[in-house]
């Protein structure tokens, strides 16, 4: 069998999704090619693969020259060769107004699928009428147990961060996309008014290099550390490294996702594998997931009592909710037992 990922380079993705699935499954199957790349995607060479396999299409197209009525009649050209088209549901839309003008990509790609692949049953169940012609699997998001196998211990990881031993710690990995999610977390220190309660959000802000240059950088870091106890690094688009990643959930007493339009988020997933406990919103499949693991929960149309919820995770953390859900964690959600059932559907969509 040959796959393909509708992807400009899987490893440099700004997550570990696609590359730990292609990796899984070539571990398990080592028979199955799998094929990425934008060249290769517009080449006559994509109609030697029996899957072509779909995510964030918007992205994918809005860094690409080609049209979207290039998009559409490649696809029906693939189609027409007998190549199987499928996608997994990230997004129900563009985020805010990222690749918002690419949002008919997503239509081509979706209307055109033979099967849909959903991270839980919000969407799954949305697209299965919206989407009647294709065959909808869900696929659980997996943890990233081959990419983070170091777990540092929170003396540790203090250390390394240089952040203080007596202080509460929680954390809001990923990019803050909108001037409201920076608001919920402003929020949340505001209700939490706690100066042992410290916010750790890397990418909250992101300084601009003004006449000031550094002396600007961190006067305006030290105003958000000081008077809302929120430490970033004053770069929105710089990533944390693999590196320093572990140590950073091993600081944590518990994990806040900061959204309020949101249908999936890796940033759900990855606390479990550090047997923490997650704060989120209550929408699309994020919410679902966390209650299902009993997880706290918050309205997007409610945040004026998110830091009451947030005290009651905290407690959670304390009690080692968190460690306890683990170990079913890891069986349910390793990048082994995801990428086997990936490759099942595979086996399922080509025989269709």
């Amino acid at each position: 069998m040959k796959v393909f990922m509708v992807h400009e380079d899987p490893w440099n993705a700004g997550n570990p999704y696609i590359y730990t699935l292609i990796e899984g499954i070539q571990k398990s199957h080592p028979d199955c090619s799998m094929g990425w790349g934008r060249e290769r995607f517009w080449s006559e060479e994509i109609f030697s693969y029996d899957i072509v396999h779909f995510h964030w299409p918007q992205t994918f197209m809005g860094r690409d020259s080609h049209t979207e009525d290039d998009l559409l009649l490649h696809i029906e050209r693939m189609k027409s060769s007998g190549v199987r088209i499928v996608a997994t549901c990230h997004d129900l839309e563009p985020h805010y107004d990222q690749f918002a003008d690419k949002v008919e990509s997503m239509r081509i790609v979706y209307s055109h699928c033979d099967a849909i692949f959903h991270l839980g049953n919000y969407s799954k169940k949305l697209f299965e009428i919206k989407y009647p012609n294709a065959v909808h699997y869900l696929l659980p998001h997996h943890l990233y147990d081959t990419v983070y196998t170091k777990f540092p211990s929170r003396e540790e990881s203090l250390k390394k961060l240089g952040l203080a031993e007596n202080h509460t710690y929680i954390l809001c990995f990923g990019a803050f996309r909108a001037q409201q999610e920076r608001n919920l977390i402003l929020s949340l220190s505001k209700q939490l008014a706690d100066k042992k309660i410290v916010i750790l959000a890397p990418s909250f802000m992101n300084v601009w290099w003004h006449s000031f240059r550094l002396f600007h950088k961190r006067l305006v870091k030290w105003y958000y550390r000081c008077r809302y106890h929120i430490y970033c690094t004053g770069s929105t688009w710089r990533a944390v490294s693999d590196e320093f990643l572990p140590y950073y959930y091993g600081a944590a007493d518990i994990v806040f996702i900061p959204r309020l339009k949101i249908l999936n988020s890796g940033n759900a997933l990855m606390p479990m594998l550090f047997g923490k406990v997650v704060v989120g919103p209550d929408c699309g499949n994020v919410g679902p997931l966390l209650r299902q693991w009993n997880y706290p929960v918050f309205s997007v149309d409610d945040v004026e009592n998110v830091g009451s919820i947030v005290r009651s995770a905290l407690q959670m953390g304390k009690n080692g909710a968190g460690a306890q859900n683990r170990p079913l964690q890891l069986d349910a959600y390793s990048t082994a037992v995801i990428a086997d059932k990936l490759f099942t559907t595979y086996m399922n969509v080509a025989a269709l």
